[in-house]
């Protein structure tokens, strides 16, 4: 958030940058953990049984739209400066970043997998913890660079439709 504040000439909110992270990981989290408990525990194992616990391609993207949704509705509506367009803006970049993040980390990891770099069927648990550790960061970090690039995005698509209201003024 504040790369893309920076970027694009607007004041940089430290503070408020980070609660509003906060609050996106948190309705993210909420989401995701929520989710693939609600499929295993119901043993749903059907189509939306895949996309609560992120399995498969699909899934996965799926799941990564839907987070991110339930990410930025929870930082939305907590903020009294937010107003329908905004958060509407604010979905559709959230959809598009969240399944495009996930995807990109599913490709990567399964990369790594076909080429015995990442997982295996004799991972002590310190290998399976070191894998888990280096999925989640570079998740993280994939997820954060798409995330930033389609922010970048939607502050550009939104000065255009504003340039283009006060011209038809």
């Amino acid at each position: 958030m504040m790369l893309n504040q920076a970027l694009t000439g607007q004041p940089v909110t430290v503070s408020q940058d980070f609660s509003t992270a906060a609050k996106e990981a948190g309705g993210t989290a909420a989401f995701t953990a929520g989710g693939a408990s609600l499929a295993e525990g119901a043993k749903m194992t059907g189509a939306v049984g895949r996309m609560l616990q992120g399995e498969g391609r699909g899934g996965n993207a799926l799941n990564g739209a839907l987070g991110n949704i339930a990410g930025g509705l929870t930082a939305d509506l907590t903020d009294d400066d937010k107003d329908v367009a905004t958060t509407t803006w604010d979905g559709v970049t959230n959809a598009v970043t969240g399944a495009r993040g996930n995807d990109a980390g599913h490709k990567a990891f399964q990369h790594l997998e076909e080429h015995g770099s990442l997982g295996g069927e004799h991972l002590s648990d310190q290998g399976k913890f070191a894998d888990a550790a280096h999925k989640n960061s570079v998740g993280t970090g994939i997820n954060t660079a798409i995330y930033e690039g389609g922010a970048g995005i939607e502050t550009d698509m939104q000065d255009l439709v504003k340039k283009a209201q006060e011209g038809g003024e």
